[in-house]
């Protein structure tokens, strides 16, 4: 069995890649998986995140848990779907879901008024300044 990240009288807590951690724990011995699997974003053009892991993938980590226990999966916004789809096709039953919407983060397209000024090309004044460089 895989050394336990942490552990005392109630909690065991392990840390690691699903695919190099499960295969060393007994099945039936896990009571919850919080897990942040790819998103299949391809994010930064990253190899580990080329797809959404599949439903063998879900199908490991049912080997491990205990009857009742539950999953908590993160999933991309654009691709939660294929992670639920996974999930439910290796035999889990989806019954609850949480959404966290954060409108922040790496921008995800662009500026639609600087690109119908640049496609018209027109120039924009600039107004100010920022660090003090040119806005």
């Amino acid at each position: 069995m895989p050394e336990p990240f942490f552990q005392n009288d109630l909690t065991t807590l392990h840390w690691g890649d699903l695919r190099e951690v499960l295969p060393g724990l007994p099945p039936n011995s896990i009571d919850c998986v919080c897990t942040d699997p790819p998103y299949g974003l391809g994010f930064m053009e990253k190899d580990w995140d080329h797809e959404v892991p599949g439903p063998e993938y879900w199908r490991a980590v049912g080997r491990v848990c205990k009857p009742g226990a539950f999953l908590l999966a993160f999933g991309g916004t654009r691709t939660y779907h294929r992670l639920t789809c996974a999930i439910e096709d290796a035999g889990w039953e989806t019954r609850d879901g949480l959404v966290w919407l954060c409108g922040q983060g790496m921008p995800k397209c662009g500026d639609i008024g600087k690109l119908i000024d640049k496609a018209k090309g027109a120039k924009r004044e600039v107004v100010g300044t920022k660090l003090g460089r040119p806005g």
